[in-house]
């Protein structure tokens, strides 16, 4: 009998994607648990941090595992390297700085032997203009939408993700999009979601990220998994920008901007 194992939030999302892709294979796991690595350097200045937790089987319902004692590094476009401090039981953070654009950063962690790097690029940044709040009714109910405008530039390909924290919370739900379809124009993005319903007086942020393409790949994913009939429990291995497939998560350089929105 196979021994499925719950992951981490992070790869368990429920995902709305507006563009298309081809199809991509899902690997499933069904073996031993693996490492999860979450790292992110933004371009705000702060900080970067990387969690690291490990899969536990499906019938334990226990907190995800924190992993401590690795080694982390971030290496910069320079080849300056910082030695990541265990901040909290599997949270490392840098010291502060800002990523910068169109720059490549390395991920280096060794846990018990094992070294997993991963390599992301900073996009340069696409201005968040404003959001806005569609109202739709269906029969006898009122649905409230968040809706985002912003303008595609026309010379390069971008990848965006939206993701909405309301009250405080973030919503399982994450948008990804690309510019297939409206390369170099005004574009309005409505977000739907069913996470939860808004409610006059909730406090909603919307935050933009502008991704590279492995980390949008990433994410996509999980379109396919829910396309392929694979319930939020069920484990897979994204096409991530590891270089060994033995571990789950990803490694994001990214923009990040905010904006927020009081429900009406």
């Amino acid at each position: 009998m196979k021994t499925h194992y719950k992951l981490p939030l992070i790869v368990l999302l429920s995902v709305l994607i507006t563009s298309c892709k081809n199809v991509i294979d899902l690997k499933l796991n069904n073996a031993q648990p693996l490492m999860v690595i979450e790292g992110n350097v933004t371009d705000q200045i702060g900080p970067q941090v990387v969690t690291i937790s490990s899969s536990v089987p499906l019938e334990n319902t226990a907190v995800y595992p924190p992993v401590k004692g690795a080694v982390v590094k971030l290496i910069d476009y320079n080849g300056i390297s910082r030695t990541l401090t265990e901040r909290a039981p599997g949270v490392y953070s840098s010291s502060s700085f800002v990523g910068r654009y169109n720059q490549s950063y390395t991920l280096n962690v060794t846990v018990n032997g094992q070294t997993y790097i991963a390599v992301s690029t900073m996009p340069q940044k696409v201005a968040l203009d404003s959001v806005a709040l569609s109202v739709q009714h269906f029969a006898n109910k009122t649905s409230k939408t968040l809706i985002i405008f912003y303008d595609d530039p026309p010379a390069m390909s971008n990848q965006y993700r939206f993701v909405l924290s309301v009250n405080g919370v973030q919503i399982k739900q994450v948008f990804a999009r690309n510019d297939q379809f409206n390369n170099g124009r005004s574009v309005q993005q409505l977000l739907f979601q069913d996470d939860i319903e808004l409610q006059s007086g909730d406090r909603v942020d919307i935050e933009m990220q502008c991704i590279d393409p492995q980390i949008y790949t990433y994410w996509y994913t999980f379109t396919q998994q829910r396309a392929s009939g694979f319930n939020s429990t069920t484990p897979t291995n994204p096409p991530n920008n590891f270089n060994t497939d033995n571990v789950l998560g990803y490694f994001s350089v990214h923009t990040s901007q905010h904006k927020n929105i009081i429900i009406p």
